[in-house]
């Protein structure tokens, strides 16, 4: 199984990034005077790094989210200048959430949570339909009655 975040992610991050410069730009507008050389310097920085965010960082970063759940390991992938790829092996999965927020009782989305002993990993904005194909696919169909990548010997199970 493979697939991409919601493309309601990006909305939130770009709505997001334009409250913050609009807010960097309310607190340069009443605490520097009017007209200053660094008025007009901080303003048009605060402008060049919002046009930088809302058309190259975000559209570039949702494009490069992306989750992977096979057989052998579940991977989640993310970045733009810096990628962070985290994966976790099936069998050493423990358990899996879905966790539901306030925000994503708007968008539909829903965020999985999946846990190892060395490892989380976190999938924010799934749709809800993939969010449960996805917790369905990473549940422990077994009880955990004995360890499930060591026996007692040491040795790995294969």
């Amino acid at each position: 199984m493979e697939g991409k975040i919601s493309r309601k992610a990006l909305i939130v991050w770009e709505t997001a990034a334009f409250a913050a410069a609009c807010l960097a730009a309310a607190i340069i507008w009443f605490l520097l005077p009017d007209g200053s050389f660094f008025w007009y310097l901080l303003l048009w920085l605060t402008g060049f790094v919002l046009v930088f965010c809302e058309f190259l960082y975000l559209p570039l970063r949702y494009e490069n989210t992306l989750y992977i759940a096979n057989g052998e390991y579940v991977e989640y992938q993310r970045g733009f200048l810096i990628f962070t790829r985290t994966r976790i092996l099936r069998r050493a999965v423990l358990y899996a959430s879905m966790v539901r927020t306030p925000l994503s009782l708007l968008l539909r989305t829903r965020t999985v949570v999946i846990c190892s002993m060395g490892a989380r990993i976190a999938i924010p904005f799934l749709p809800v339909k993939d969010a449960e194909v996805l917790l369905a696919n990473l549940t422990p169909r077994e009880p955990a009655l004995q360890p499930r990548i060591f026996d007692q010997k040491g040795k790995c199970h294969e």
